[in-house]
């Protein structure tokens, strides 16, 4: 049973318990008044024996009863399922079971006020304080502890533990009354938040600091006491928010076990030094498991460590009000497996906020965990991590991307800097996409000694937190063979969509969640429960895998904000649309998907779940459907050279596109319009006239920030993909069955692909692998079309083909490595038109290491090859034919 759904449960049996004390009004009996006496009866004959009445069963009291050590709560009596209080003071051991103790009815428990388990033992575990209570609080998979006040709190002294093991499938949770609906049955008012309601995604909502989340304290070390070594020893700290004293000299303490567990909505803030988040681990030692853990929309920090050396492993900290993770004190634990989500809603700070112990401290021992494979997502934070005042941090096989408007990573105060270059601190593996830089300005990755940190790719998450492409291209680095940590195989926190990877899978709370249709003025659900987008997108909107999603009519990502990024137009609106890897997105005839200049698509596919746009059609016929949908185009502020007319035309040059797909063009060749990752486009393309048509894939001044890898376009109408000027550049390309063109270029593209595969369609009328233009016959003008090609393989199909590869209009072209083989009927390679033919001999046009085999090798008059192969092989190097 889900917590949402419990105030249901209660309320139905609440109700069925009170229409059954009412009875039925039939069987009342009427008062008869007052009556005369009656005369006195006439003797009657005897009566006929009566039936002897069948008894009415009496229904038996219910069995329920709260385990040992807990009392029922009044607020709630003759509900089911059972309710019970746990005491403030829990000084024996005590068991929270999953169901009563007569095993009748599941039951659930909460908490008042501080609840404290033990009381306080001291530092020293050799010499714990007199008098002192030890208890151990255990709590069985799938039970629900809630705060029946915003005071409660839960709080494990020195010397006793909490084992609180749950399962993937039946998790502890500890949460709010808020959150189970039971606010009036205890008299508590809503306000704020969930007085108003909410009815977003799960981990927007903007709920938190409904109580006071839980803290564990152990008997660490911490460093609090080396103030010139005049602190008092063993070493020992005070709690903020009444949580008690923490801290002593054994590093190996063991607390206890938290596995599987939830706390959500918790955190309060007394004031600015004094306050309770998610859960708080204060001198905690290593001698404690920690696995599995998530932290839900916590006031203050998701999880913090006050010193000590608890390890932890899968954790997950959404929403935090605060800092997602922080450290203090000279916390030196390891963490392998972290992810953070912020919430725009809960007002985050920092994924990490890493502290020692005050700006220009050594104090000893000093903060140096170890954490492998984390991901973090920021959404208004500030900076993604920062390490400071002393600490240092191992950091390995990180991704850290979103919307960190400081920085993904921050090293600041002088202890902290003085460790650069030193095993103290160093950075490994690590993929930086942020809204700030990637670093700060104070320390750079060659000072850190820092290897294979990735800071010029666009991240590719799916279902905000699975690695796609961009993550797992990394090198992993090798962690440390201490018995904690496992060798991983990839960085970040969840390597791929497969269940054996995603340690989040059923007991998290917003991740893995069955998508819906996502809310926005752009979507709508239609008869056939198929969530359809229109319009024009002005606000993010992401596809998460799950619904039907079908394209109708022109949809535009934005609207265009013209051709310079530093002064953008007034009526621009920027959006991203980003599709999760899995998605399929069928088009109504008709119907495009067109980029405008400014906005940005991510397209996060990955190579066991691509994204397909594909028809909204009936089984498609692979072979001979073709022009079904209008494609996909992308609008970009990279430079033209369809303005160069003698150099009269306006700057930054900007064009129309064909199909009413928009304005593009400007002046930053190294403008991002997005990622498209492992992505299939099929059946698109549309030919209003011979100089108006929508391709497959085009990219209209798409400059060399955007990111095209692993692309398919099958049977598109027109060209597979073109090139409309700009510097984009595009890796493990395929087109197959274009009915035109399958690569085409032209107005001054000079991006580069690498691994590229054409093959023609006999069913479709195909015309060139390559149709390579500048802009028209006779002309230079610049920037001059002068792609780079390596590693392309071009299958022609036959009569309906024409050249392999035309390269004309003044074009340039350095390819090599290329095969050129089947029926392209007017030749492997033609050379065209005076101003590409003046570039022979030339390094605007090479040609090396190439197989030619097709009916002729060279097509077209005054081409340099002809029909000769020995001129072939002059003009370039390493040509077969």
């Amino acid at each position: 049973m889900t917590t949402k759904s419990m105030k249901a449960v209660l309320l139905a049996a609440s109700a069925t318990l009170a229409l059954a004390a009412c009875g039925d009004s039939s069987t009342e009996l009427a008062s008869p008044g007052t009556v005369s006496p009656a005369p006195a009866p006439a003797p009657a004959p005897a009566p006929a024996p009566a039936p002897t009445p069948t008894p009415t069963p009496t229904p038996a009291p219910s069995t329920a009863e709260c385990p040992t050590g807990t009392t029922p709560d009044p607020v709630f009596a003759g509900t089911s399922p059972l309710q019970c209080s746990v005491p403030s003071e829990i000084l024996a051991d005590l068991t929270l079971t999953a169901r009563d103790v007569n095993d009748v009815d599941d039951v659930i428990y909460n908490i008042r006020g501080a609840t404290v388990v033990g009381t306080d033992a001291g530092p020293d575990a050799a010499n714990p304080a007199a008098g002192a209570v030890s208890a151990t609080l255990t709590i069985e998979p799938g039970v629900t502890v809630y705060a029946a006040d915003p005071n409660a709190a839960l709080f494990v002294s020195r010397g006793s533990q909490i084992n609180a093991v749950g399962t993937a499938d039946a998790p502890i949770v500890f949460t709010s009354l808020f959150d189970l609906g039971f606010a009036d049955e205890l008299g508590v008012t809503l306000t704020g938040a969930r007085a108003a309601g909410f009815s977003g995604p799960t981990l927007s909502e903007p709920f938190t600091a409904e109580w006071g989340g839980v803290v564990i304290n152990g008997r660490a070390v911490l460093n609090v006491c080396d103030q010139g070594n005049a602190g008092a020893l063993p070493c020992e700290a005070d709690g903020e928010g009444g949580s008690g004293l923490y801290g002593g000299n054994d590093d190996a303490d063991s607390s206890g076990t938290l596995q599987f567990v939830r706390v959500q909505y918790a955190g309060i803030q007394f004031s600015a030094l004094d306050e309770l988040n998610g859960i708080a681990f204060q001198g905690v030692g290593n001698g404690t498991t920690l696995e599995n853990i998530q932290t839900f929309n916590s006031a203050d920090d998701g999880i913090e460590f006050f010193g000590g050396t608890v390890d932890a492993r899968n954790v997950v900290v959404t929403g935090a009000g605060d800092d997602s993770i922080d450290w203090t004190e000279g916390w030196r634990g390891r963490m392998q497996g972290a992810i953070v989500i912020q919430n725009p809603n809960t007002f985050a700070d920092r994924g990490i906020e890493g502290d020692s112990f005050g700006d220009g401290n050594d104090f000893l021992p000093r903060a140096q965990p170890m954490i492998s494979n984390f991901t973090f997502v920021g959404n208004g934070g500030n900076d993604g991590i920062l390490i400071r005042e002393g600490s240092g941090a191992n950091l390995f096989n990180g991704v850290v991307t979103g919307d960190f408007d400081s920085s993904c990573l921050d090293f600041s105060d002088t202890a902290t800097l003085a460790q650069v270059g030193t095993d103290v601190l160093t950075v490994d593996s690590m993929l930086f996409d942020c809204t700030g830089p990637a670093l700060d300005g104070d320390v750079d990755l060659a000072a850190l000694g820092a290897t294979n940190v990735v800071t010029d790719n666009a991240a590719s998450l799916s279902a905000l937190f699975i690695n796609g492409a961009a993550e797992n291209a990394v090198p992993v680095a090798t962690v440390p063979n201490d018995g904690f940590f496992v060798q991983p195989t990839a960085i970040g926190a969840v390597a791929s969509t497969d269940a054996a990877d995603n340690f989040t899978l059923g007991w998290t709370l917003g991740l893995n969640e069955a998508a819906g249709c996502p809310v926005s003025s752009n979507t709508t659900v239609n008869a056939n429960g198929e969530c359809v987008i229109s319009g024009t997108i002005t606000s993010d909107l992401t596809l998460n895998a799950g619904p039907d999603y079908v394209l109708d009519g022109a949809v535009f990502v934005g609207i265009d904000s013209g051709p310079d990024a530093a002064a953008p137009t007034s009526t621009g609106v920027s959006a991203t649309l980003t599709v999760d890897a899995g998605v399929t997105v069928r088009a109504n005839a008709q119907a495009a998907l067109f980029v405008t200049r400014g906005s940005q698509i991510f397209v996060n596919g990955t190579a066991s779940s691509p994204v397909v746009f594909t028809a909204n059609v009936d089984a498609p016929d692979f072979d001979t459907d073709t022009a079904l949908w209008g494609g996909l185009t992308m609008n970009g502020r990279a430079v033209l050279n369809v303005c160069d007319q003698g150099n009269a035309g306006p700057l930054p040059c900007e064009a129309e596109g064909e199909g009413g797909s928009g304005t593009y063009g400007g002046n930053d060749d190294t403008d991002s319009s997005g990622a498209v990752r492992f992505a299939r486009i099929e059946f698109a393309g549309i030919l209003f006239s011979a100089l108006d048509e929508l391709n497959g894939f085009a990219l209209q001044g798409v400059g060399s920030g955007t990111v095209l890898e692993n692309i398919q376009i099958h049977n598109a109408a027109d060209d597979g993909i073109e090139f409309f000027g700009g510097a984009v550049d595009a890796k493990n390309l395929v087109v197959t069955g274009a009915s035109d063109d399958s690569i085409d270029w032209t107005e001054g593209w000079r991006g580069r692909i690498q691994n590229a595969i054409v093959i023609q369609n006999p069913s479709v009328q195909a015309d060139r692998g390559i149709e390579g233009d500048s802009f028209g016959d006779g002309n230079d003008f610049l920037p001059r079309a002068l792609p780079t090609i390596s590693n392309i393989t071009f299958v022609g199909a036959g009569s309906t083909s024409n050249d392999g590869v035309l390269i004309r209009e003044g074009s340039g072209v350095n390819l090599s490595n290329a095969v050129i083989t089947g029926e392209f009927d007017g030749g492997c390679l033609d050379i065209s038109d005076t101003a590409t033919i003046a570039l022979v001999g030339s390094s605007s046009l090479t040609f090396d290491s190439m197989l030619l085999d097709c009916p002729t090798v060279a097509g077209g008059a005054n081409n340099p090859f002809d029909t000769d192969a020995a001129a072939a092989v002059a003009l370039g190097s390493n040509i077969v034919v």
